[in-house]
């Protein structure tokens, strides 16, 4: 998905709380100084916020517009202050929303599509299905779970080949997120799945607490068309 590509290249080597990724961090011009924990996007109609202990780098984030693509890493990492949470298992987050197209796809659609060809192609960063390896898919309270080993020739330096993915519909968008970990520190796959888990609900909890804005609805596209411009 090439916003969040765009995203994960540009904090490749943030600190997440990795010792490795310390120096890195420190030298990012874009680093936002501020840390909220949460952040609307999509004319205030999504509210991403994250597990415990991360926060809303809003300096590596793309958030205006209809669409938008949010980054969250360690909250002591982006605000550098004293008493700042940070997670248990370091990672980076990001959430990536779609325009509003009156219906997203289903989760059933949605994992059907990305088991095949096509699908695997928009899920791997060179865009080769060959590259990507599925290890592991379910669906949960209407959301698409995926355990993912991306082997692509361009991997994202300083970040884990395999990571989760959830992919998800909130106001007729199409939401994605990614938890991701350090090639320094991999994440367990249990404790990956657990952010996940919660990322999800975050999102939905917050974004169910704002009243729905009119917004324009995007022309219908096909599961193809969702992921076309897209890559992690």
């Amino acid at each position: 998905m090439t916003r969040a590509l765009l995203g994960l290249l540009a904090a490749a080597l943030l600190m997440g709380c990795g010792d490795g990724a310390t120096t890195a961090f420190a030298e990012l011009p874009s680093l936002g100084r501020k840390a909220p924990d949460t952040v609307a996007v999509a004319g205030g109609a999504v509210v991403v916020g994250g597990p415990s202990g991360y926060c809303v780098d809003r300096g590596s984030s793309l958030l205006r517009g209809d669409t938008a693509f949010v980054l969250l890493a360690s909250c002591a990492s982006i605000a550098r202050a004293e008493g700042a949470l940070a997670p248990a298992a370091p990672g980076l987050l990001t959430a990536s929303v779609d325009q509003a197209s009156g219906a997203a796809p289903s989760a059933v659609d949605l994992l059907a599509f990305l088991d095949g060809p096509e699908g695997k192609a928009a899920l791997a960063r060179d865009g080769d299905a060959e590259s990507v390896t599925i290890l592991q898919s379910q669906i949960e309270q209407d959301a698409v779970l995926l355990r993912i080993d991306d082997q692509s020739a361009n991997p994202t330096p300083g970040l884990e080949t395999t990571y989760w993915r959830g992919l998800f519909s909130e106001k007729e968008r199409l939401i994605t997120v990614t938890v991701i970990g350090f090639a320094s520190r991999p994440l367990d796959p249990d404790a990956g799945l657990a952010k996940l888990r919660g990322f999800i609900a975050r999102i939905r909890a917050e974004s169910s607490a704002v009243e729905p804005k009119a917004a324009e609805q995007a022309p219908a596209r096909g599961l193809k068309g969702f992921f076309r411009k897209r890559r992690v």
